[in-house]
């Protein structure tokens, strides 16, 4: 049997057309922290999206929290392998606060020693007085893949290490966790469903277009 060119040209664009999205918003939730009155499961996630060759940050949290500055604590704290500070874009979040950005010294307690440390330069509201200030918190990072994020702090306390590491402020006054401030971490790196789904999908186009490339042979 054979089929027309229209059907199998569509088939291609669709396979070529999923294979040529950027690499699908990988999600990494933030799912552990000392403070108990934050609650469970989770009170965040880190969005990374690979653009060319570079990966782009964004760094979402629950609309119950605020990131903040407490102690010596970072806003946001990361690794990244084969990475430099200088790859590492200018910071941007919602409040339009300046950022500074480190590889110096970069602990975020109980989650130990980090490559990168990004802490509030200007308009910052340090604290639990003030009310933080919002995300999504924002940069990208040059000459990157995704995988290079992949890296666990060391030195870590009880609740080990992580991967990405934020401190975070409650403000509902309607929850217990109101008020509190303390980190977070990603300690699981476990791509979201979304990721999965669309790797099947071209894969799937692909197999589409083969299979009908044999039937019209």
């Amino acid at each position: 049997m054979k089929f027309k060119p229209s059907l199998i040209s569509a088939a291609a664009a669709l396979a070529l057309g999923a294979l040529s999205l950027p690499a699908a918003a990988v999600d990494y939730f933030f799912n552990s922290t000392a403070v108990s009155q934050f609650g469970s499961p989770t009170y965040g996630h880190v969005e990374l999206t690979e653009v060319g060759s570079n990966v782009q940050f964004k760094v979402i949290l629950d609309p119950e929290f605020n990131f903040l500055t407490t102690g010596n604590h970072f806003v946001f704290a990361f690794n990244g392998t084969g990475v430099s500070l200088g790859d590492i874009g200018t910071i941007t979040d919602a409040d339009l606060n300046t950022y500074d950005k480190t590889d110096t010294s970069v602990v975020n307690p109980p989650f130990g020693t980090f490559q990168f440390g990004i802490s509030c330069k200007s308009n910052c509201e340090n604290g639990g007085s003030k009310g933080g200030y919002e995300d999504p918190l924002m940069f990208t990072v040059a000459n990157s893949v995704i995988s290079d994020f992949l890296v666990l702090s060391t030195g870590a306390g009880s609740l080990g290490p992580a991967y990405f590491s934020a401190d975070i402020l409650g403000i509902n006054p309607d929850l217990g966790s109101s008020g509190f401030t303390g980190s977070v971490g990603v300690t699981a790196a476990v791509p979201e469903p979304e990721t999965y789904a669309l790797m099947l999908a071209g894969l799937g186009a692909m197999g589409f277009v083969a299979k009908r490339r044999r039937k019209a042979a």
